[in-house]
């Protein structure tokens, strides 16, 4: 298992060196591991989808405001296993063009998926995943991604310390990078209104039981 904690470096100073190692904070942790992550409250693994272009809310339902290719244009679902090799995985998974950014609606707690991308490790490649929280890069990672069946596919995102995140980018930095992703997972925190009427109905609640 290999495990890095990365804080509040640009993703253009990451491209530029993709071989060295960043900074370390405790309070966002990117772990990239071979065994599967831990599976988090809200679970999206695409084989209910239909297969073709995504539109970038089709999963707003559940939280995922939005998801899309680095490139733009949506990502695509299908069931890769058949076209780039069985080492994907069974069912559908999806695929953005030059990443996939995906920003969910509420703040997160945790977050973990499975990735693989052709982009190879640095420095002549290598995969960044990049964490933001209100349109700020607040943790990033350097890993070499998975691809035909070699490597750790599984990452996940952990903040502690009151730490949260709303934005997840997955970038391969290959000559024509192609992100698969599949079994993605979150924690997300109810948002303030959605707060005050729990503590509304605890109220409520403390006074009936006068």
């Amino acid at each position: 298992m290999k495990s890095t904690t990365h804080r509040s470096m640009t993703g253009m100073a990451l491209l530029a060196i993709a071989g060295t190692a960043s900074l370390s904070a405790a309070d966002i942790a990117v772990t990239q591991t071979n065994d599967p992550a831990t599976t988090y409250a809200t679970t999206l693994n695409f084989d209910a989808a239909a297969t073709g272009a995504a539109a970038t809310d089709a999963w707003a339902g559940l939280g995922l405001a939005s998801i899309d290719a680095g490139a733009g244009g949506g990502v695509v679902v299908d069931d890769w296993s058949s076209i780039v090799g069985p080492w994907i995985g069974t069912g559908n998974s999806i695929l953005g063009n030059f990443g996939i950014f995906m920003t969910i609606g509420d703040d997160l707690t945790n977050f973990s998926g499975q990735i693989w991308d052709p982009s190879g490790g640095p420095p002549l490649g290598g995969f960044g995943v990049f964490v933001f929280n209100d349109g700020v890069e607040v943790a990033n990672s350097i890993i070499e991604p998975a691809w035909g069946g070699v490597g750790d596919s599984w990452i996940d995102i952990s903040a502690t310390d009151g730490m949260v995140f709303d934005e997840v980018r997955l970038l391969g930095f290959g000559f024509d990078p192609s992100t698969f992703a599949d079994n993605l997972s979150w924690n997300s925190v109810p948002a303030p209104s959605g707060l005050a009427v729990l503590g509304l109905g605890g109220m409520v609640m403390t006074r009936r039981r006068r």
